[in-house]
């Protein structure tokens, strides 16, 4: 497989958690994967809400930021049917909010980040700064409309052939073979050269 730049951060951070994390939404909050994008995930009531900040994203719905969500539960979804992430759905985390460190303040209001605060009421759904300014636009979606399931809470092991793969770069172990074949094919082409100049001049 061919990974993009940000599919292969995403990777790395689960090597680098896998054993320590509780869940995929563990290792990106410890990683602060979503957080350096600006984007919060709250699944409540049914809804999944992506939160998108106001500095990074100039209006709601901008693609970079929900692309960036879709590529990531596709990249889950590659992993786990190609078995690279062995998901153990019996075991849950008790995140409340992936991508930023929330608690609950009161029935359906979020304390996030120690000073801001991320209101869940119906039709209300918001991320305010202390003053009551919002801070993030929210996506709203029904699981119909943007299906997560519970894979970003459920705990999950690594296979090792990923680990192999992280370790060797992302390069396969075909890839590997070929370059060490090309590498010695040249040292060949070299040597038979340089014996052939020798050969000449002497």
């Amino acid at each position: 497989m061919v990974f993009n730049r940000s599919e292969k951060e995403f990777i790395n951070a689960i090597i680098a958690y896998n054993g320590k994390a509780k869940s995929i939404a563990d290792v990106l909050n410890r990683s602060g994967l979503l957080e350096k994008r600006g984007i919060g995930i709250v699944q409540h009531g049914g809804m999944n809400i992506i939160f998108l900040k106001k500095d990074m994203y100039d209006d709601w719905f901008h693609s970079d930021g929900l692309g960036y969500v879709v590529e990531l539960l596709s990249l889950i979804d590659t992993l786990v049917k190609k078995k690279h992430i062995i998901m153990i759905p019996f075991c849950t985390d008790n995140i409340l909010m992936v991508g930023a460190d929330a608690s609950w303040l009161r029935s359906e209001v979020m304390s996030v980040n120690g000073n801001q605060f991320i209101t869940l009421t119906y039709r209300n759904e918001n991320w305010l700064d202390s003053s009551g300014n919002q801070l993030y636009w929210p996506c709203k979606y029904t699981e119909q409309e943007f299906p997560m399931g519970n894979s970003l809470h459920v705990a999950f092991s690594v296979s090792e052939e990923l680990k192999e793969l992280v370790k060797n770069n992302f390069k396969s172990e075909d890839e590997i073979r070929f370059r060490k074949q090309q590498y010695l094919t040249w040292i060949s082409i070299i040597v038979a050269t340089l014996i052939g100049i020798l050969g000449i001049i002497l």
